[in-house]
């Protein structure tokens, strides 16, 4: 329980008459706030608390800590603090002074919260202990977690974490340690910390931090570890494998009921049983023996504790599969050197078959000066150790194809979203496999552990990240406040609703970057849905594709150069040909020894690019005169599909058509014909022949209001940014360049972080966004960088409030049809456009 007057006693000041007097724990966010719990407005460079504080009081808050007090609380205590966290923090420190007990600090790049669990299981062998909950290890963490600290408790067990140099030392002055375990120094943070020698500089902080009579207990494995023995008069007693370490460990048996080991201290040994599988439960119960060693116990008292190890969720714990199959959790948020231990516990593990389901980790968790990267180190040991590899993000492609240069066969696959990763899990998963999920936490892989698991499962209770405000969360850093958000999961049912539509193959169209979509992640997302091939307009489209280790088909659409022909043959892309320049450097590079394959395409309306059909007889003798050229494909392009008015799509079709029937008749048409675009495919069943080619439907957008898409179809993509600034101006205030406009009533301007540089037209302009549910006038020119939105009709706009510029926001929509309205152009121009410097972030 919380005490006002203890608050009061470091700090805080009343704004009025207290309502209550007691408090049963803290609360930083709204959505979690507790009946009888203490809401701390925290302002962050994300987001500021006190716009949630009337959450919190509706969700039972019975008090607030603030450092505006709001203007309606009147059922409940406000306290006024200029620091919310530091005032909660002072209180936590001086909570654990009176208390009184032994601290255990546990510090760490990884494996610290299940070594503060089992240091916790350790000690409660002596007397109640206390330790942190979940991986609350912060400033504002530790505090939330001392709240529950009781009078009885003697020992307390605190996890430390840090992001920043100096946090250890911070938090090390406020709840002092008599005994600090390190874990280990790996990878990790490293745009903090520089390097893992800058990291293992702050672990020694707590180490530092010991009293002369204190305890250090390293791991003894990690040599930077070790060393932080210098930086402490503490007594030091070291962990790990090695026969230089003062307790070690002999692995007997790793098993998914546990881990057998033996443990050596002092000429004695003893064999001891951990309720938790793999190598990093070996280290954590080495520290917790260690710990139990400084606080008086006997190895065999330590030793037997060790089963009373409560397993925590998502790091390595097993749960029963579908179809009988065992799946290992380990989804809390690997750093690199955790993701190996998983690997190697999934290859110690008995198996008939094991499946590595892996996601992206932390941008800051590989130090570029390592001769081997971390995704080489994680490629080249899933070949090792896995039957089936799935990835699950970018950096897919660089850990594939490090795993490929050991295992060429070894089935792998790279998808961005949750559901593709579902589809990816082989379906005869069953008895005897073993499934190991594990990635950081912007994978969100406790999503697929949920999906994945046997109805057994309690999911609220077993896995990490069920409560509300996670499953709202967005974890991963944007590279800046102005995105776009693709729906990969959309394009992939995009093309699989088209493909049943067309009854024949299917070759998704990616030009522009597929439409601004992002074309690496949306071509595996159309592969995903049954695409056969992919198109491209341009050769270096076509490399980007084969440079992110995508090897299905690629067709170049575009002019391709007679000088581009050779790099396209070794890169193994299709071109399209329609001149004898371009058909005789591919017959010059099919001389080398190339394999050269072209599809012909042959104009019949649109007066673009193409062979004539006149021509089109002796071009095609000509390409079958060439050694080594392979003609695959003939197809054609319809200038009118999406019109109102079909007659001329129509006779383009006939054209097509009779130029087809000359050549079948001549025994030249090619295996593969094709003519459907989007609005072809939709609207002329009679030019789908072998193979339909839809590019705009592919991401939920109609060719044209004449091609309405089928209702299964939904758009992929929406642009947002957020707020920046709010400003009151009063009436006759001139806004943005030239003054074009000037506020005629006292109005509330809202400044955006998007311009015409990331595609938001200056002119003719976008007129309107989506900002707190509902639409708001684009004022004044837009800038290179800014626009300005007047919200003056809109209450309580504030910074960081999400914008929407093509999306959804409560009932309120605005489509890419619209703006294309607005700017006299069409939906294509409007989403291929949004420029590269707006990063696209997969939705899910």
């Amino acid at each position: 329980m919380i005490d006002l007057d203890d608050l009061l006693a470091v700090g805080g000041r009343l704004a009025a008459p207290p309502v209550a007097r007691r408090f049963t724990g803290f609360s930083y966010d709204s959505r979690l706030t507790g009946v009888g719990e203490l809401f701390l407005a925290l302002r962050t460079p994300r987001d500021d608390g006190h716009a949630y504080i009337t959450d919190a009081l509706a969700s039972g808050a019975a008090g607030i800590v603030c450092a505006t007090p709001p203007t309606e609380s009147a059922n409940a205590t406000v306290i006024i603090a200029d620091d919310p966290a530091l005032l909660a923090a002072r209180w936590a420190a001086a909570r654990l002074r009176q208390v009184a007990p032994l601290v255990v600090g546990v510090t760490g790049s990884v494996g610290k919260t299940s070594t503060t669990r089992a240091i916790a299981a350790v000690l409660a062998g002596i007397a109640p202990t206390f330790r942190s909950r979940r991986s609350f290890n912060s400033l504002i963490g530790l505090p939330v977690s001392l709240a529950r600290l009781q009078d009885d408790h003697r020992f307390v067990v605190l996890e430390y974490g840090t992001a920043y140099p100096g946090e250890l030392r911070r938090l090390t002055t406020l709840f002092p340690p008599q005994i600090a375990v390190v874990t280990s120094a790996s990878p990790m943070r490293l745009s903090a910390f520089g390097s893992v020698a800058g990291l293992t500089r702050e672990f020694g902080a707590l180490v530092e931090a010991l009293p002369a009579d204190g305890w250090a207990v390293l791991n003894g494995d990690d040599p930077t570890v070790a060393a932080l023995r210098a930086v402490t008069l503490a007594r030091v007693l070291t962990f790990g494998a090695g026969a230089g370490c003062d307790l070690r460990a002999e692995t007997l048996r790793f098993g998914l009921d546990g881990t057998q080991v033996r443990l050596s201290y002092g000429g004695a040994s003893i064999d001891a049983a951990i309720p938790l599988p793999g190598e990093p439960a070996v280290g954590a119960a080495l520290a917790a023996v260690g710990v139990g060693l400084a606080c008086g116990m006997s190895l065999e008292q330590a030793a037997a504790r060790l089963a009373h190890i409560e397993p925590p969720a998502g790091r390595l714990r097993p749960h029963p599969a579908r179809n009988g199959a065992i799946l290992l959790d380990d989804t809390v948020g690997a750093e690199p050197a955790a993701m190996l231990a998983a690997l190697r516990t999934l290859a110690a593990l008995p198996a008939r078959r094991r499946i590595a389901v892996l996601g992206d980790l932390p941008a800051d968790s590989d130090d570029p000066r390592n001769e081997q990267n971390v995704c080489t180190a994680i490629g080249t040991l899933a070949a090792q150790v896995a039957d089936v590899l799935i990835w699950k993000g970018d950096a897919g492609t660089s850990v594939i194809h490090a795993a490929r240069q050991i295992r060429p066969d070894l089935p792998a696959t790279i998808v961005h979203t949750i559901a593709a990763a579902l589809e990816a899990v082989p379906s005869d998963t069953g008895e005897g496999d073993l499934i190991l999920v594990c990635g950081g936490a912007a994978a969100r892989l406790e999503r697929l552990v949920a999906a994945l698991v046997a109805p057994s499962v309690n999911v609220a209770q077993a896995l990490v990240r069920q409560d509300a405000g996670w499953r709202a969360a967005r974890i991963a850093d944007p590279a800046r406040p102005t995105w776009v958000r693709v729906d990969l999961d959309a394009i992939r049912d995009n093309v699989r609703a088209l493909h049943a539509i067309a009854g024949v193959p299917l070759i998704a169209v990616l030009k522009a970057d597929a439409y601004g979509h992002g074309a690496v992640r949306a071509a595996r997302a159309a592969l995903a849905g049954g695409a056969m091939a992919l198109a491209v307009a341009t050769l270096g489209e076509a490399r980007t594709l084969r440079e992110a280790g995508i090897g299905a088909p690629v067709l170049v659409l575009g002019y391709t150069p007679p000088w581009q022909v050779a790099q396209a043959a070794h890169l193994g892309i299709v071109l399209t040909v329609f001149d004898p320049d371009t058909a005789r450097a591919c017959a010059a590079a099919a001389a080398t020894g190339l394999n050269v394959t072209v599809h012909v395409e042959v104009d019949t309306g649109m007066a673009r690019t193409g062979v004539s059909v006149e021509e089109l007889g002796p071009f095609l003798r000509l390409l079958t005169d060439l050694p080594g050229v392979r003609v695959e494909g003939l197809y054609t392009h319809f200038a009118d599909a999406d019109a109102a008015d079909l007659s001329a799509a129509e006779a383009q079709l006939r054209r097509f058509c009779a130029a087809l029937d000359a050549i079948t008749s001549a025994g030249l048409r090619p295996p593969i014909v094709h003519a459907a675009n989007s609005a072809a495919l939709l609207r002329l069943p009679g030019a789908r022949f072998d193979m339909v080619r839809p590019g705009i439907a592919c991401y939920g957008l109609a060719p044209s209001p004449h091609t309405p898409l089928p209702p299964t179809l939904r758009p992929a993509l929406s642009f947002h940014t957020e707020v920046a600034q709010v400003r009151d101006l009063p009436p006759g205030t001139p806004v943005s360049y030239g003054g074009t406009f000037i506020t005629r009533r006292a109005a509330q301007i809202a400044t955006i972080p998007v311009g015409y540089a990331d595609g938001l037209r200056r002119a003719p302009a976008w007129r309107e966004v989506l900002v707190r549910r509902r639409r708001a006038p684009i004022v004044g020119r837009i800038c290179m960088d800014y626009a300005m939105i007047d919200v003056t009709d809109i209450p309580g706009v504030r910074r960081g409030d999400q914008v929407t510029l093509i999306g959804s926001q409560g009932d309120e929509r605005l489509t890419a049809d619209e703006v294309a309205g607005w700017l006299g152009t069409i939906s294509y121009d409007v989403v291929a456009t949004i420029l590269p410097r707006v990063p696209r972030e997969v939705g899910e």
